[in-house]
């Protein structure tokens, strides 16, 4: 009998991995109205910081107290976030077409370079939820300040966080590839595994 308890260890990874789709699905659903992603962000990664630490109920109670704790706070910060971003990828696209001179050269590296900041914030910034307990300039400061001690991790963080945009620019097949993947659980892994590497950062 004690090969069916469901303390034996294929049920608990059975278990991790229904919650982990939960918590994917939840994710996709909560960032629909783009407004609420940032609030979404924080509750999937605080999801899997209870689930490491062995203190949550459900991965659906979970997202949904800490999505609505931080949904306030968050829609602002993630809007400001949202369109400094679009902005810059706005430039970027607009960059690439212009005519070939020393000025768009240099304005595209300007630009790029603000990206890969920006990118380097955003890595740490709803994930850590450093909005929360401190004003917009110290969480972005904190942010940065992690990016930069932690910058081979960060590096790595953002290229797994990139994988379905590169897919997506590679063309259709690829995109059609991964996005069943990304739709069930995908999403969910590459947080679970960003997770670990940040707190192998903090420790």
């Amino acid at each position: 009998m004690k090969k069916l308890s469901i303390e034996n260890p294929f049920f608990e990874f059975m278990g991790r991995i229904g919650d982990i789709m939960i918590t994917n699905i939840l994710f996709l659903i909560c960032s629909v109205p783009i407004v609420t992603m940032g609030a979404s962000i924080s509750a999937m990664y605080q999801v899997f910081k209870e689930m490491e630490e062995d203190t949550y109920i459900s991965a659906f109670r979970t997202f949904r107290e800490t999505f609505i704790s931080s949904l306030k706070k968050s829609i602002p910060v993630w809007l400001l976030s949202f369109i400094t971003g679009a902005v810059l990828v706005f430039d970027l696209m607009f960059v690439t077409k212009a005519q070939s001179s020393f000025f768009w050269h240099m304005t595209g590296m300007v630009t790029g370079c603000l990206m890969f900041l920006w990118l380097l914030v955003m890595r740490w910034l709803f994930p850590a939820a450093l909005f929360r307990e401190n004003t917009l300039k110290d969480a972005i400061k904190k942010s940065m300040f992690l990016a930069v001690r932690n910058f081979p991790y960060t590096l790595l963080m953002v290229i797994l966080d990139l994988i379905p945009v590169i897919c997506f620019i590679l063309g259709d097949y690829y995109a059609a590839l991964v996005a069943p993947l990304y739709f069930v659980a995908g999403f969910g892994v590459t947080a679970l595994i960003n997770k670990k590497i940040m707190d192998r950062c903090v420790c």
